[in-house]
């Protein structure tokens, strides 16, 4: 089992690191994974627990999340900037 302690620390740096990561478009499949994992977790655990609490906006977010995550980021982002760049490299390389 996690300390919570340690579970505090790990889950406030997703809540940082991973929306950084998804506004640039970094690592953005990468990054959209813990998010979904943890709307579920919330949705579904915190809802479970208490009846009472249901969030729409939660449905909205792991759906966006699941787009990203087997979709892609999208030609507006950091991942497409860098295969793009990668890949005319692989073209001006000599054989």
């Amino acid at each position: 089992m996690l300390a919570p302690w340690l579970a505090a620390y790990l889950v406030t740096a997703v809540d940082l690191v991973c929306p950084v990561l998804l506004v640039l478009g970094l690592a953005a499949r990468l990054a959209a994974l813990p998010m979904l994992a943890m709307a579920l977790v919330i949705q579904f655990v915190v809802g479970a627990a208490d009846p009472a609490f249901h969030l729409t906006e939660h449905y909205y977010w792991m759906f966006l999340l699941g787009v990203i995550v087997t979709k892609g980021p999208g030609r507006l982002s950091l991942d497409h900037l860098l295969a793009r760049r990668l890949a005319h490299l692989e073209r001006l390389k000599p054989d």
